[in-house]
């Protein structure tokens, strides 16, 4: 499995403030084998109902470093792994998670039989198989409900110090509540594809608590990743499903730093014919 990006993941407060995160890619520099991270896209969602164990484990079976896991919080305060505010486009159910208790939301049925999965579900079953891509986002509200939630979790089953654990969200707010609440945690800063014209003026910024650019495939140049990488930072790149085969081989090209797939078995095929 390749190994976690980041060349140290102790980060003091005072460099944080005063000269951004530290440098996170050994090889961007130094490793002349290019190894891209292999993320699972909600685990291998081409094939699995997505944010379900058997997703999960077929992404693990078939080659990926990390499974992502899109984060709620339901009324009762617990995370869950869905992507959506609403539970009716993968479950038989209807509401929104926030609305709903771990009890309502436990009786729901994704395809397949699959049930809906508590984090801590997923941390104890794939901690010693795999590691974890977290994506974190504000209530409905633009309030902040689950980072001290989140980070209390990651410290208990001691995720950050055995370096198994990236935080990433499109809520600059929430990576910034991360950062305080934690100096060491990998921290990837995700781009609206409306944004991404603005990320030159930005990037500085966003260095001062994120370790990497999370970013669209379709608007990701050769430019930018230079951009990026002369900042130390690392390039992730994600994909329209439509586009995700066709966009990826230009991803190798251009040598991003980790690869969102649907399709785990693909990407570590395509890697693996580039040795």
């Amino acid at each position: 499995m390749r190994k976690l990006f980041f060349i140290s993941l102790t980060i003091s407060l005072f460099l944080i403030m005063n000269a951004g995160c530290s440098n996170i890619s050994a090889k961007i520099s130094k490793s002349k084998e290019y190894s891209p991270l292999i993320i699972a896209h909600r685990g291998a969602s081409e094939f699995e109902p997505e944010h379900t164990v058997k997703s999960y484990s077929r992404a693990i079976k078939d080659g990926a470093d990390f499974i992502e896991i899109d984060l709620r919080m339901t009324k009762d305060g617990k995370l869950v792994a869905l992507h959506d505010e609403d539970v009716s486009r993968t479950t038989n159910g209807k509401g929104k998670v926030e609305n709903l208790s771990l009890n309502q939301i436990k009786k729901l049925r994704i395809e397949k039989n699959q049930k809906v999965l508590t984090l801590d579900e997923i941390i104890k079953k794939y901690r010693n198989s795999t590691k974890f891509y977290i994506e974190t986002r504000e209530g409905s509200k633009g309030n902040l409900v689950m980072e001290k939630k989140l980070i209390d979790m990651m410290k208990r089953y001691h995720l950050i110090e055995n370096q198994q654990v990236i935080i990433q969200s499109f809520s600059e707010k929430s990576l910034r509540q991360i950062r305080k609440l934690n100096t060491e945690v990998p921290i990837v800063q995700l781009i609206q594809t409306w944004d991404a014209k603005k990320l030159p003026k930005r990037i500085k910024e966003y260095k001062k608590y994120a370790n990497a650019i999370g970013i669209s495939s379709r608007t990701l140049t050769e430019k930018e990743v230079e951009m990026i990488h002369d900042e130390k930072m690392e390039v992730h790149t994600f994909f329209r499903l439509e586009l995700e085969k066709k966009e990826t081989k230009r991803m190798i090209e251009l040598r991003v730093d980790g690869m969102f797939t649907n399709n785990p078995a693909y990407l570590k095929k395509l890697l693996d014919e580039q040795k």
